[in-house]
């Protein structure tokens, strides 16, 4: 009896203390853990056990041809030549010309950080198709030039992809330095100079060292992007073996056989590249990270003279080269073409000869806006967990948010089609496939958006609210989310204005009736159809561009935002 009497107010105590800890917040972080389980980590599981399926019962059969036969691993070998060789000089000449822009009074500064932005936002294929136009072997500029006996070469072989290749990944290396120059105090130069060091050694022995993890945070994005890119290579390479493209054809063969195991090796040997090259960077970046904060910006140098004229022909030749593909597109695609090349003669016909404009471009519109919604909704729940609910599934939480920004996207194309074109989840060539890999593979930017702002904001209001006893999920919608809608919006127009020129995961996942624009204008490439190409080229910029205009005059972003 006295047994009876002590259980039972302990048992109603434990009860009321799980039906009151039990609510919309405690579920979140599970659902969260299960929307990473089941969109990231399920595709990726899934190609790696495909990859160990190899052939004649060898669990290992693939990977062992992959370093043993020239086909691949000299495939690989020329990516990672590219790729190192392309990060080295992005990383001198985006160093140098971001050195120039901010130090130095080089004029038209907003026009040179406008372009940046611009080759930044353009899908990366449509500037290796430029270039095809102007120096391909008919190319614009080839022909002019060999007309007064300058013969140069063709684009299209290494050189070209490293060129190409180099000017797509400066602006990560431009915007980087430049927000890492703007955090250097000018104390820092003062106290170099006073101490008898010239100003080339103060820059090179006081400032560069402060600016080594921003520079290899670019870097790495150039090194990852040039590395894993399969729309510029397979324009521009043509002939060249790189491994991206491998990938693709291993991929696109074995569709017709249902038999993944090769594409699915080569795509983790891809993930593990570039997983590697993030963990490098980050450990490098933590060993050389100072956490310095200006509180007087360096000074902008008074050059004159020669000097300045030399620094500004310097920055403005490289601005040229980077935008030229760019305005190539547009311009070209008011001209009429005859047997593939293009004529003086102005006409609309690249805007209304292609059947497959309008379809393309509802598909974009619509796949990309639901993506962004559904980013937007799950980035504000997530990011409140990460930054707000101190919850023993936090770091994993954080952890795996982290993932998709190191997955390339082919590889995600080729994780996405093997977990979902078949049984249990047959999605192969629809719409909802291809939603589902943009809204996990740009989540991150909501997320980060979300608990970057709510991390810097403070607990009272929230709590208040709760303590006049409203429900902790009320005062998420009514408290939290008007604070943070600043950072909502950013992520938002973010999330669109990269969804849009998605293309390596879209090749892979697109049907007869899901094609996007950014897939339609690399098969008019593939086609010969290069007035179709620059039309919808010009109008995918476009596109791209209003979000940012509108992050950088509705909401005082700077170009910094975009990476």
């Amino acid at each position: 009896m006295t047994e009876v009497m002590i259980a039972g107010p302990v048992r109603t105590s434990a009860f009321a203390k799980y039906r009151q800890g039990f609510n919309f917040w405690t579920l979140m972080p599970l659902l969260a853990i299960a929307l990473f389980l089941i969109l990231l980590i399920y595709p990726l599981v899934r190609m790696f056990v495909e990859s160990l399926t190899g052939t004649d019962a060898d669990v290992l059969g693939v990977y062992a041809e992959l370093f043993s036969k020239a086909y691949y691993y000299e495939s690989l070998i020329n990516s990672l030549f590219i790729g190192v060789v392309v990060t080295i000089l992005a990383g001198v000449v985006g160093v140098t010309v971001a050195y120039l822009v901010s130090r130095f009074n080089v004029p038209g500064k907003l026009f040179v950080r406008a372009s940046v932005v611009l080759t930044l936002v353009s899908p990366p294929f449509i500037g290796a198709y430029s270039w095809i136009l102007l120096f391909g072997a008919n190319g614009l500029l080839r022909k002019g030039l060999e007309g007064v006996g300058i013969d140069l070469p063709s684009i299209v072989g290494i050189p070209g992809l490293i060129v190409v290749l180099t000017l797509q990944g400066l602006p990560f290396v431009f915007l980087m330095t430049s927000s890492a120059l703007s955090n250097v105090d000018q104390s820092v130069e003062d106290g170099s100079i006073n101490l008898g060091r010239t100003r080339t050694s103060t820059f090179f022995r006081a400032i560069l060292p402060l600016l080594r993890s921003g520079i290899s945070t670019g870097m790495l994005l150039v090194f990852v992007t040039a590395f894993a890119d399969f729309g510029t290579p397979a324009i521009i390479g043509k002939n060249v073996r790189v491994f991206p493209t491998l990938v693709y054809n291993s991929y696109i063969n074995e569709a017709q056989g249902a038999n993944f195991s090769q594409a699915a090796s080569l795509s983790v040997v891809l993930l593990v590249v570039c997983i590697g090259a993030l963990l490098i960077q980050r450990s490098y970046g933590k060993r050389h990270s100072y956490g310095v904060a200006a509180v007087t910006p360096l000074a902008p140098i008074r050059l004159t003279g020669g000097k300045r004229a030399l620094a500004t022909a310097v920055v403005y030749a490289v601005i040229l080269i980077a935008i030229l593909p760019l305005l190539t597109v547009i311009v070209t695609s008011f001209l009429k073409t005859e047997f593939q090349r293009f004529t003086t003669e102005f006409t609309f016909d690249g805007y209304t000869t292609d059947p497959a404009l309008l379809s393309s471009l509802g598909n974009t519109l619509m796949f990309t806006t639901i993506a962004t919604v559904m980013c937007t909704v799950a980035g504000c729940l997530v990011g409140y967990v990460i930054a707000r609910r101190r919850t023993r599934f936090g770091a994993a939480i954080d952890l795996l948010s982290m993932v998709p920004y190191a997955v390339a996207g082919v590889v995600f194309g080729i994780a996405f089609s093997m977990g979902f074109g078949s049984a249990p989840f047959f999605l192969a060539g629809t719409g909802t496939i291809l939603v589902l890999a943009y809204f996990m593979r740009r989540l991150p930017y909501s997320i980060r958006a979300v608990s970057s702002l709510l991390s810097q904001l403070g607990t009272s209001a929230e709590e208040a609210s709760v303590n006049l006893g409203v429900a902790p999920a009320k005062t998420f919608w009514r408290v939290t989310i008007p604070m943070i809608m600043p950072a909502v919006a950013s992520g938002a127009l973010l999330t669109w204005a990269t969804v849009i020129r998605e293309f390596n995961a879209t090749a892979i996942l697109y049907g007869s009736q899901t094609a996007t624009m950014t897939v339609q204008v690399f098969s008019n490439v593939s086609y010969g159809h290069f007035e179709n190409a620059s039309a919808m080229g010009t109008i995918l910029i476009i596109v791209s561009l209003i979000p940012v205009i509108i992050l950088m005059t509705a909401f005082g972003k700077n170009e910094e935002i975009l990476i």
